[in-house]
């Protein structure tokens, strides 16, 4: 028994040593990082700390560490991990951890590296509590492609210019070919925004294929608050695709200022809880809007939901996140149904839920009747020029239907599908549709 107890000692003994001889070699590794930082050898550095060349909003500045007093190493007992601490007035710190193969490696810094201006001011402004995050977990939420700042993107009125893609026109004359992208840019902040901090990058496609086109861009002008500026971007080379109906564009707004943030920084208001209200919904800034109709108001969980009918007795279908921009048309009192960028019904949703403060059209669909001498009114292909003139349908004259009505007197008909969808039916001739009683 006094053996198997002195053998149980020995153990300890030699588990403390251990720990303490990483303690030494912790140490050893803090001195080589703050001698190599003071001298700015930034080589140095990032062999040492590799995951610091992933941000460029981190820089190093000035002397860590204090002279006059020893790096002090702790081990912490939950994480397994040693912290170094360099400076205890600075609360500057290093963090250690020992990997699979039992080396030791800098995984964190804290209150080392230097957050650029921008960057800081932002994180000031919408109350990140600076001092209590490391240098990393800083640098990635004020990334400019991190979910806090897509976040901040969506929320902040001052970065809220709204594109609605609209439709597209095309003409062949005497004078050639022409294609115009027709769309709208609104501005939903409180200031005026200028056109040179912006541009518009247009990327068309072919509908049935997908197949990417050379994209294009526009220079942004000045909109006021609550001001839409229309746009008419001119392509003769897509008119083949055009008149085929069987083209699509997607339009982005893209800033000229030296980052996301900077257009943050230069047009939102800040209140200081918007790091705060980024905790308490930390799943909207995921969705990334495909169209502008209405914003999900959905404050209290973070999340609406959708239903297969109008009813919240039939089931949950799916999930909105709060300020998810959807499409969306009244169904009845209480209820709309909202839809997908290519008018896929995504369910119903309450009124409750539904920001419509800023709502703008996206389908661009009206209510039309259909008017005929002969009463009958037929409807054309209208995704094949080769059938283009095949009959694919006939209504009966003063039915109403919903039509896209677009310029040169192209007025293309839909349907409401039995799942919620509208689905293109084809083309009318001008002189059967009435808009005017409508």
């Amino acid at each position: 028994m006094k053996k198997k107890r002195l053998s149980i000692l020995m153990l300890g003994i030699l588990l403390l040593s251990a720990c303490d001889s990483n303690k030494g070699k912790v140490e050893e590794l803090a001195n080589q990082f703050v001698a190599a930082y003071n001298e700015g050898d930034k080589a140095t550095i990032q062999e040492m700390f590799p995951a610091i060349k992933s941000f460029d909003n981190l820089s190093v500045s000035g002397t860590i560490g204090d002279a006059e007093e020893d790096i002090r190493v702790e081990k912490n007992d939950s994480t397994g991990n040693y912290i170094a601490l360099i400076n205890k007035m600075k609360k500057q710190s290093l963090e250690f951890a020992i990997d699979s193969l039992g080396d030791i490696k800098l995984i964190d810094t804290y209150k080392v590296f230097k957050l650029d201006s921008i960057a800081n001011e932002v994180a000031l402004k919408a109350g990140v509590p600076i001092t209590q995050l490391s240098d990393l977990k800083l640098a990635g939420l004020l990334n400019a492609d991190s979910d806090f700042i897509k976040d901040l993107k969506l929320t902040k009125n001052g970065a809220n210019l709204m594109v609605n893609n609209g439709g597209y026109s095309w003409v062949r004359n005497a004078s050639g070919i022409n294609v115009l992208m027709n769309f709208t840019v609104s501005n939903y902040s409180s200031h005026t925004i200028s056109g040179k901090d912006y541009f518009l990058f247009i990327s068309p496609q072919q509908r049935s294929t997908r197949t990417a086109f050379a994209s294009k861009t526009v220079d942004g002008v000045d909109i006021a608050p609550n001001e839409v500026r229309e746009f008419n971007v001119s392509e003769p080379s897509l008119y083949k695709y055009a008149s085929e109906r069987d083209l699509s564009y997607n339009v982005e707004v893209k800033f000229r200022t030296e980052s996301i943030l900077s257009f943050i920084l230069n047009y939102g208001t800040f209140k200081g809880n918007e790091y705060e209200d980024y905790l308490a919904h930390p799943f909207r800034a995921k969705v990334m809007s495909q169209g502008t109709f209405a914003v999900v108001n959905a404050e209290k969980k973070g999340v609406a939901y959708t239903y297969k009918e109008a009813s919240e007795k039939s089931g949950v279908k799916d999930t909105l996140y709060h300020c998810m921009q959807v499409s969306y048309t009244w169904e009845k009192a209480g209820w709309a149904q909202v839809y997908s960028e290519d008018y896929q019904s995504l369910g119903f949703i309450q009124e409750k839920d539904l920001d419509v403060t800023n709502s703008i059209p996206v389908l661009a669909l009206s209510k039309v009747t259909l008017i005929s001498s002969d009463g009958k009114v037929k409807v054309y292909n209208n995704s094949d020029e080769a059938l283009k003139d095949k009959v694919v349908k006939t209504y009966k004259a003063g039915q109403k239907v919903l039509a896209e009505l677009g310029e040169w007197g192209n007025t293309i008909v839909y349907e409401r599908q039995p799942d919620g969808s509208m689905k293109m039916i084809g083309r009318v001739d001008p002189e059967n549709v009435d808009t005017e009683n409508n």
